[in-house]
């Protein structure tokens, strides 16, 4: 039995949609609304179909990913990143040989592998710092800007 992710609501509720029949159905799960990390149940369809779920709650969802990039400071020459995964409002990255500090802006460039190959160019600012994986957050998120609406529909297809 696959398992599959899904994301606790602010109103605690989630959207199961079967992998079978693809009907959808949002349920209250507010008994796991404290939930620290990942809870594993079974949900199963008005179909019949019974599969295993991972309820995570996360202000954005974050996809997995592995996009080659650059980040820069300032005037500073680029260096490569990888970006592990990427949300609405930001990305997690690893950088090998970076020192960064919580509060410093930077900018990262890098192409999704979507059909289009859309470049992208962010800046953003350093929140959190886990040996080579840096937590950053865009500065700025604009629903017509090009690049954004590129990621939202990567991100969401």
């Amino acid at each position: 039995m696959a398992e599959r992710k899904a994301f606790i609501t602010s109103d605690n509720t989630v959207t199961f949609t079967c992998p079978i029949c693809r009907k959808s159905e949002t349920e209250n799960v507010s008994k796991y609304k404290d939930i620290d990390e990942a809870a594993k149940i079974k949900f199963e369809c008005t179909c019949g179909h019974t599969y295993n779920i991972l309820l995570e709650r996360r202000k954005f969802y974050r996809k997995e990913t592995q996009l080659p990039g650059i980040y820069i400071f300032d005037q500073e020459d680029a260096k490569p990143l990888t970006i592990k995964d990427m949300s609405l409002m930001g990305l997690k990255f690893e950088a090998k040989d970076g020192k960064f500090k919580p509060g410093e802006r930077l900018f990262v460039k890098f192409s999704l592998d979507d059909e289009q190959n859309t470049r992208i160019r962010k800046e953003v600012i350093v929140k959190k710092i886990a040996g080579q994986f840096v937590g950053v957050e865009f500065c700025t998120v604009e629903p017509e800007n090009p690049g954004d609406k590129a990621i939202r529909k990567y991100i969401i297809p």
